[in-house]
C-alpha cells in the first residue's frame, strides 16, 4: 500500500478517484473506498476529488462532509467549463474550488494527481466489469481512475499492468492475483531502472 507522507510537517493529501457508477446504494463505494477514506480522516489527511454530480466523486465529497470533514480539508478540481457548471454548487458547501487551466479530464485528473501525495482508488476487476457493465464492457480499456495511477508513478498510459497488481499496490487484497498479470509492475520497474543507471 502507498505511504502517504506529506512531507515537512504538511499534511497528506488524498485523491480520491474511481467509477462515475458505484452501483445500487453506492455499494461499491462503502465496499472499497469508506474503509481507506475513514483511515486518512482520522490521519488528518486532507482531500481532492474531481466534480462529476455522480460516482465515486459525489460518493466521496457526500460522505466526506456527512462525516463532519471541515470543508477547508476539501478541494474539488475543475476545468473551466465545469466551473461554470458546478462551481457555484461546490462553493456553497465551503469547499475549495480548484480550477485547473485546460479543458480535458486528463487535465483536471494530472492536476490532482500533482496537488495530492497518494490515492484512493479502486480499479474493478474484469470479472466484475463484465458482470456490471453487461454488453457495455469492454477488455482492455483504460479508465481514468487507471491513468490517475499509473501516472503517480511514471509509467506510460499504454503499458499494461494487471488489475489487481493495481488494487494490490492499493491495499486490496480481496482477489487472488491473476498468475498471468503478476509481477508485471515489477518486471516494469527494472527495466525502467535498468534504462536510468
Amino acid at each position: 500500500m502507498e505511504s502517504p507522507s506529506g512531507g515537512s510537517g504538511a499534511p497528506a493529501i488524498a485523491f480520491i478517484s474511481g467509477p462515475v457508477d458505484t452501483g445500487p446504494d453506492e455499494a461499491y463505494f462503502h465496499t472499497h473506498y469508506v474503509p481507506r477514506i475513514n483511515h486518512a480522516i482520522d490521519c488528518g489527511h486532507h482531500f481532492v476529488i474531481g466534480p462529476l454530480p455522480r460516482g465515486v466523486d459525489a460518493d466521496a465529497l457526500a460522505y466526506l462532509l456527512a462525516y463532519s470533514v471541515a470543508p477547508s480539508r476539501v478541494s474539488i478540481f475543475v476545468t473551466p467549463a465545469e466551473d461554470g457548471m458546478w462551481g457555484a454548487h461546490f462553493r456553497s458547501f465551503g469547499v475549495h474550488v480548484q480550477v485547473v487551466d485546460g479543458q480535458m479530464s486528463r487535465d483536471r485528473d494530472a492536476a490532482l494527481t500533482q496537488a495530492s501525495t497518494y490515492d484512493i482508488l479502486r480499479l474493478r476487476t474484469a470479472d466484475e466489469a463484465r458482470v456490471f457493465y453487461g454488453r457495455l464492457w469492454r477488455e482492455g480499456y483504460v479508465t481514468n481512475t487507471e491513468r490517475n495511477w499509473k501516472r503517480r508513478r511514471g509509467i506510460p498510459e499504454d503499458a499494461v499492468v494487471g488489475v489487481d497488481e493495481i488494487n494490490q499496490t492499493m491495499g486490496d487484497v480481496s482477489n487472488v492475483p491473476n498468475p498471468r498479470h503478476q509481477g508485471t509492475l515489477a518486471r516494469w520497474v527494472d527495466e525502467l531502472l535498468r534504462r536510468h543507471q
